[in-house]
């Protein structure tokens, strides 16, 4: 049996290889404490045993391994350790024994405290695998784990085969324990309707239906997506009870849905684990199904945002109607009354002359009319809706239906309730008496809208309630109570209460030590106290350093302006530009290449192929061309069809489509983009590429683009798409490399998004950190970036009018009215402290990224009604911001700094725009939310392989010049990486020219031998 591909070969060797080493990395890994000299002395004269024992302590400290070596294949290392210990002496002829070897060996673990993995441990580690693989199934995943447990226990890795087999029994037996379980408990009801899904219902199979996204907001598309979450409602209501017995993880339902969602319905009929197969079909039915409910919701909101937008238009026009109207009522009014004082008119003739003006049948209308003109916008407001009432029934009631509204008012509680009674039943709601209809939900202001009197077989008017409108009320108080999460649904991702996304609070109660501990996050486990002690300390400083530099004049960038009285006016501070160096002329010295050679490249020098694994692991052999997968992301980053790239390449279609399915996922993307920018990190100039002397300071922002299709998450904005839709990839760059990118909608706000990009970032950039316009802040950001261990620096505009609203302290406003940059309240510390315990449950909510982090920022910066913890939250978030804002005014530098990390988003942006234009226009060619993040990412690939062959021959160029002429090396850092007039993104592609690859020495060598670079053309960074 084929052995389970976990690593590939290069991750391997960096497990288990030798590590190859430099001279820099040798005097710190071979450097000698007190102990290792005592350790030498003991071995008397014997320099190749002091040697072999140098080489294991230093290649252990390299990698935590040892390995069983010849001086001679260790020879430079040798060489280094002679010349450092043992100068004068002769390179050791002579091995030493097995014996001396592994004496040393046990030497060096006798000093660490290690110890072999012996049968005990490794059966330890089969226990500790089973308990991991039912967090989550991926075989890195459990193999990262594990060994990570090996350091903890001080342990040395087991070969990598024997973790092999370690972690295919876990994931082999955890299968096996779902599905014996799932059979064993699952009824046999269940297992029929998840067999259904498979069935072939006339045309389609049911589960082709269901895995079809929503693509827009239309009525059709509406009840497509009630008509699915029907099909499997009953399938979630068990899997709701059925998902604790199987002692299944989020992780894994997810991961067992995405197989369900990657294989098609014959392979999956074909699969002779039947119950295998439910499995898959259960975990893709109970995800299915909360997303399907995120649509529903979506949907609801949408419509009736729609319908509020044709209210306020109709009123608007009724009320300038109207207001016409009075005019003219006004003018009438004038003329009647001018008659009684005319004298020219006899009195008798008095009343016709006034009814010449007003005919005698219409004055008492006239009189109505000119007595109480309706002016009411909220009357024609209602109007409307009782107008359309049939079209909001149509289009909302489908959703009211299936989705159950959890509410915190009571009131609407009943109501929805009672509706919900009412189109069940069939009972005409004229025949509603008004005090059984629940109405306390309703404005006050409002109610009479809804009412009407009516008489029946002559007896006194009774009040009734107008049903058309009442349903539409309810629709209206639903959808604004989601928009101020006062109304959950329970049974979805993005729209359940906040509670339901923190840890249980009884989980939280019993282990809050052992969270913190195992989060690792210093600041979470700081004494609150303490903090804020610190924070009012410094904070008495900085209002005294800000004030007494703009009197002094050393803040010169700030301007006060006062009146003749002497009492200031306003201030300002002059903006910061700078260039970004962007497509300098540099670059067209160089010869034009193709992007196809830029990808061949790159994948050369970094290895990104390897990324591109199979779905199923235990496919992983079957390695795809890279020439089809460098065709599949230029096919999707610039959205040619497989039918177009076909005829524009040396790629067969068939094979685009089989490896885009197979390994061309966002998944794959993802980490073939991380390997490419951890090989650009490491490039000697990349270093120099920081803005400031605290390390890498990185940027977010968002680039809209059109979608070619509908989908769920493409929105209308008429400034940005014109009349099409589109979406906003939300980007976070440091040093010029796009470290992480999310596909946002246009209506998402992009403050939500920001700890969620940050926290995304896997490459080997560490961030410290970030910036980002007006967009990026929120009540809450400035808090939850600073206790994650990040800077949050955005650019602010309007500065004046943000510290006069935002600034605080911790001592009495009185102490600051002499300075011109004060505080406008006073920090609640009292609250902070008392509630700091269950602030720090958010907080590790957050980091446990029990759900999207994203998810719960947006209910965090969205909640109207706030409680006291998250009251207490926005507090500690003034005190940094007000922290941030002090020195952002103080600061010139900070500004640059803020200013050019912008800058270089802004960059990325143009680069990224120029990729996805290729095919006529800046445009996702995603059919859904999967296929959009395939695309964003491949355009990100193109890029980083562009800004990586770009930073390549920048360093080179570095550098050579930093000996020959340092000046000149200083200027080439001036040059930014991302430029792109050399390369071209058009054409015919030929993947398959295997005998050319880009020789980037012989570019620099004609680039040396024939340019001088012109430094006056050469713009900042």
């Amino acid at each position: 049996m084929a052995r389970l591909t976990i690593l590939t070969p290069q991750e391997i060797d960096t497990l288990y290889a030798i590590p190859s080493l430099d001279d820099e990395e040798r005097s710190f890994l071979f450097s000698l404490d007190e102990i290792d000299r005592a350790i030498l002395d003991s071995l008397e004269n014997n320099t190749a045993r002091k040697v072999d024992y140098i080489l294991q302590l230093g290649f252990y400290r390299a990698i935590g391994n040892f390995f069983l070596f010849s001086f001679q294949t260790v020879k430079a290392d040798v060489e280094f350790i002679m010349q450092l210990y043992f100068p004068g002496e002769p390179f050791p002829k002579k091995q030493v024994s097995k014996n001396h070897h592994y004496q040393n060996r046990c030497a060096v673990m006798k000093q660490f405290g290690l110890r072999d993995a012996d049968a005990g441990f490794q059966s330890q580690l089969l226990k500790e695998a089973k308990a991991l693989a039912k967090r989550h199934v991926l075989s890195r995943f459990v193999l990262e784990e594990l060994l990570s447990y090996c350091q903890l226990q001080n342990v040395l890795r087991p070969a990598y085969s024997s973790l092999q087999k370690i972690v295919s029994i876990a994931l082999r037996e955890e299968r096996k324990r779902l599905v014996t379980k799932l059979y064993t408990d699952a009824d046999k009801g269940l297992r029929g309707q998840l067999d259904r899904l498979l069935a072939n219902d006339e045309l389609f199979y049911n589960l082709t239906l269901l895995k079809k996204d929503q693509k827009d907001f239309s009525i059709t598309e509406i009840k497509k997506s009630v008509a699915k979450q029907q099909l499997v409602i009953g399938i979630y209501r068990e899997s709701q009870l059925l998902m604790p017995k199987l002692g299944i993880s989020e992780q894994n339902i997810i991961y067992y849905a995405n197989l369900a969602g990657f294989y098609s319905i014959q392979k999956l009929r074909r699969f002779a684990d039947k119950n295998l197969v439910r499995l898959y079909l259960l975990c893709y039915a109970h995800h299915r199904f909360l997303k399907i409910n995120d649509h529903l919701v979506s949907s609801l909101v949408q419509k009736m945002a729609k319908y509020a937008d044709g209210a306020d238009d109709y009123q608007r026009s009724q009320i300038e109607l109207m207001e016409t109207v009075d005019t003219q009522l006004r003018k009438q009014a004038a003329k009647v009354m001018a008659i009684n004082i005319d004298d020219r008119i006899p009195d008798h003739q008095v009343r016709a002359k006034a009814f010449e003006v007003v005919p005698l049948e219409g004055y008492k209308q006239f009189l109505k009319d000119f007595n109480k003109p309706n002016l009411d916008r909220d009357f024609y407001r209602w109007q409307y809706y009782g107008e359309i009432a049939l079209t909001i029934k149509k289009n909302i009631r489908p959703m009211f239906k299936v989705l159950e509204f959890s509410c915190t008012h009571d009131n609407l509680t009943r109501a929805v309730a009672f509706l919900r009674r009412h189109l069940d039943g069939g009972q005409p709601f004229r025949d509603y008496r008004y005090q059984d209809v629940p109405m306390d939900f309703c404005p006050k202001s409002l109610k009479k809208f809804l009412t009407y009197k009516v008489s029946i077989n002559g007896q006194p008017a009774v009040k009734k309630v107008d049903g058309d409108r009442y349903e539409s009320m309810v629709y209206h108080q639903l959808k604004q109570g989601i928009a101020n999460t006062a109304v959950f649904v329970k049974d979805s991702h993005w729209y359940c209460s906040l509670e339901d996304d923190l840890i249980d609070i009884d989980e939280w109660t019993q282990n809050k030590e052992k969270i913190l501990k195992e989060l690792n996050m210093p600041l979470l486990s700081m004494d609150i106290v303490d903090m804020l002690n610190q924070f009012e300390a410094n904070m008495k400083v900085k209002y005294e350093q800000v004030n007494q530099a703009i009197r002094s004049g050393d803040n010169p960038s700030l301007k006060t302006h006062y009146n003749k009285q002497g009492e200031l006016l306003k201030w300002t501070l002059s903006y910061v530009r700078l260039d970004d160096g962007m497509n300098n002329p540099f670059y067209e010295k160089l010869p034009v290449s193709g992007i196809g050679d830029i990808l061949k490249f790159t994948a050369l020098a970094t290895g990104f192929m390897k990324a591109f694994t199979h779905l199923q692991p235990k496919y992983a052999k079957l390695t795809p061309d890279p020439e089809v997968i460098h065709a599949c992301v230029i096919a999707n980053a610039t959205g040619i069809e497989a039918k177009r790239m076909k005829e524009i390449s040396d790629i067969k279609e068939c094979d685009l489509e089989r490896v885009g399915k197979n390994h061309v996922r966002y998944q794959t993307l993802y980490a073939a983009n991380d390997l490419i920018m951890n090989h650009t990190a490491k490039l000697p100039i990349f270093a120099e590429y920081n803005l400031a002397d605290y390390g890498v300071h990185a940027s977010v922002d968002g680039q809209k683009l059109v979608t070619k299709y509908h989908t769920i998450k493409s929105r209308h904005a008429k400034k940005y798409f014109g009349m099409l839709k589109g979406v906003v990839l939300l980007a976070i760059n440091a040093n010029h490399l796009p470290l992480c990118l999310k596909v946002i909608g246009a209506n998402q706000h992009e403050s939500r998004f920001l700890l969620d990009i940050v926290e995304s970032n896997t490459s080997d950039v560490e961030i410290v950190a970030v910036s980002g316009d007006m967009h990026s802040i929120n009540r809450v950001n400035f808090a939850l970036m600073y206790l994650f261990g990040y800077r949050f620096m955005p650019r602010f505009t309007q500065l004046q009018d943000k510290s006069d609203n935002n600034l605080v302290c911790f001592d009495e406003l009185d102490n600051y009215k002499h300075h011109i940059i004060k505080p406008s309240k006073k920090v609640n510390k009292a609250l902070i402290i008392k509630e700091w315990d269950n602030v720090l449950r958010i907080l590790a909510s957050l980091a446990l990224k029990k759900t999207t982090q994203s998810t719960i920022v947006s209910k965090l910066s969205s909640y109207k009604k706030t409680s006291p913890a998250l009251k207490a939250l926005i507090a500690f978030d003034e005190i940094i911001m007000t922290d941030y804002l002090l020195d952002y005014i103080d600061s010139k530098e900070i500004r640059e700094v803020v200013q050019g990390s912008l800058n270089r988003g802004e960059s990325y942006h143009q680069l990224s725009s120029t990729i996805a234009k290729v095919s006529g226009g800046r445009m996702l060619s995603g059919k859904t939310e999967i296929e959009l993040d395939i695309n964003a990412d491949s355009i990100r690939l193109i890029a980083n392989a562009v800004i990586f062959y770009n930073a390549t021959l920048l360093s080179e160029l570095y550098q050579h010049y930093q000996s020959v002429d340092p000046d000149m090396a200083k200027e080439i850092l001036r040059f930014s990486p991302v430029a792109w007039q050399h390369i071209n993104f058009i054409g015919k592609y030929e993947f398959y020219n295997r005998g050319y690859v880009l020789n980037i020495q012989e570019v620099i060598k004609i680039f040396i031998s024939g340019f001088r670079i012109n430094i006056s053309s050469v713009g900042r960074m």
